[in-house]
């Protein structure tokens, strides 16, 4: 088993959502290959690690689950997307126990081809219909009722094989997961379809050597189409659709590939109509053609606005699930002429600057934190010192060994000496910025007694003080 360090910097980044599939088999050695693999914030697969496996029992699927976690750093995923496998629920279960477990789709989809005979034929109204319900329900309302329907017009009440999957229905159902983020996947096809890409590089009778010598070919070809969308990201202009504040917003945090399906939400706001129910806190908005929808179908979403009217929390949990705005809270913030997405609503991974990732305590060096409100010459010269010390480290590896051991001698002998504080540090004097700032909205005090307005987030509100 292994995971690259490419594989360990964007787990740290993308890996909230995973999916880990055993479909690969290497004839030579008679073995599984398992791929854990997630999406990054151009929407793209990535592969985070493999592992090799003699068998499919409980105890080595625990074993993988706990080695993998252990070396990417200890951080359990949000949520894991997998088959039907029971000794694989069940090592799940043992090792990461706060991890939502949700069974792939198109696993449901091809074991229904396999048992439902000639109802699943190419044209079959049932087939269209059975689709519907996987791949479109939005509340557990919607689902039930359109599952009962479904049973009572094919006379299928009594069928066993739609009788299992639905009493397993929280494990595939998508209206059962509205609140748990998947980063839009909902099915392990990104895991096969990176087997798939495996099987393209790798002959399965070639030895190990040449399959390790043929993977990493694998990843440096997959890194090559990342760094072909962040130039496209960078480089090339997007088209505004809409020509709204909110869109123009929108093009400049996301990704482009992220962007385009803002856009998509932005558009189907023209299908809704949108009603205030109370004044600046609940709407309803209402598809413009609800007469025509199935009668189980759901046409009219509620959407809550908190009191800073700085979240816009919509009952059909897209942005819960997927970390995008849905269209009908968009309507809401159009209605609200907003001209920018509330910080709430931009989820991090799916930005321009997500592999932009700092420990919880270094977080305020991260970009998207902007410059400090209060820099000092203390700070400024230790950490330009820094930043050229981090330099000649990485000129080869032998710099590189002495800087890491340098600096944790370094680390070793400030420890102990940082427990007393003198109040002219950044954090304490960002602190104190912030302890005025909500004292006395709209004016941030600084040393002398003087006062100049709080940072607005477009200009810079940084100075060395010394």
């Amino acid at each position: 088993m292994w995971v690259t360090s490419r594989g360990f910097d964007q787990y740290r980044c993308f890996g909230d959502a995973i999916t880990f599939d055993t479909t690969y088999r290497t004839n030579l050695y008679d073995m599984l290959f398992g791929l854990f693999v997630g999406v990054n914030n151009h929407f793209q697969s990535i592969i985070f690690g493999g592992a090799m496996m003699r068998d499919e029992k409980e105890d080595t699927f625990k074993w993988i689950f706990k080695e993998f976690i252990h070396m990417v750093g200890g951080k359990h995923p949000q949520t894991i997307l997998t088959d039907q496998a029971r000794a694989m629920e069940l090592a799940i279960e043992a090792e990461l126990p706060n991890t939502v477990h949700r069974w792939c789709k198109w696993h449901v989809l091809k074991k229904a081809k396999e048992s439902m005979g000639v109802l699943w034929s190419k044209n079959s109204d049932f087939k269209m219909e059975f689709h519907k319900l996987v791949h479109h329900m939005i509340t557990e309302e919607e689902f039930e009722a359109g599952w009962q329907q479904m049973l009572e017009r094919y006379s299928l009440k009594k069928h066993p094989f739609l009788t299992q999957i639905y009493e397993v229905r929280h494990k595939w159902a998508k209206p059962y997961f509205r609140g748990v983020f998947c980063a839009k996947m909902t099915s392990t096809q990104r895991s096969e379809s990176a087997n798939h890409m495996l099987k393209g590089y790798v002959p399965p009778w070639c030895p190990m050597h040449l399959f390790l010598k043929q993977f990493e070919k694998l990843q440096f070809n997959r890194e090559s189409e990342q760094s072909f969308q962040e130039k496209r990201t960078l480089l090339i202009g997007v088209s505004l659709k809409n020509n709204l504040p909110l869109e123009r917003h929108a093009s400049k945090v996301y990704t482009r590939a992220m962007f385009e399906k803002f856009g998509e939400e932005l558009y189907k706001c023209g299908a809704h109509v949108l009603d205030e129910i109370v004044p600046r806190k609940v709407y309803r908005s209402t598809h413009v053609d609800a007469a025509a929808r199935e009668k189980w179908s759901k046409v009219e979403f509620t959407i809550e606005v908190d009191d800073e009217e700085s979240f816009f929390s919509c009952e059909c949990g897209m942005f819960e699930h997927t970390g995008l705005v849905c269209c009908h809270a968009l309507q809401v913030m159009v209605h609200f002429l907003l001209s920018k997405i509330p910080e709430k609503h931009i989820m991090k991974r799916w930005t321009r600057d997500a592999n932009d990732v700092l420990p919880a305590h270094l977080v305020r060096y991260q970009k998207d934190r902007g410059p400090p409100s209060s820099d000092t010459f203390r700070h400024h010269t230790m950490y330009t010192k820094a930043l050229e010390c981090v330099l000649l480290g990485d000129s080869n590896v032998k710099c590189y060994d002495v800087f890491m051991t340098m600096m944790k001698e370094v680390q070793a002998t400030l420890l102990p000496l940082s427990a007393e504080k003198d109040g002219m540090g950044l954090a304490e004097r960002e602190h104190q910025n912030q302890v005025l700032v909500e004292e006395h909205p709209g004016e941030l005090q600084v040393e002398g007694g003087s006062t100049r307005p709080a940072c607005d987030g477009e200009t810079s509100c940084s100075g060395i003080i010394g």
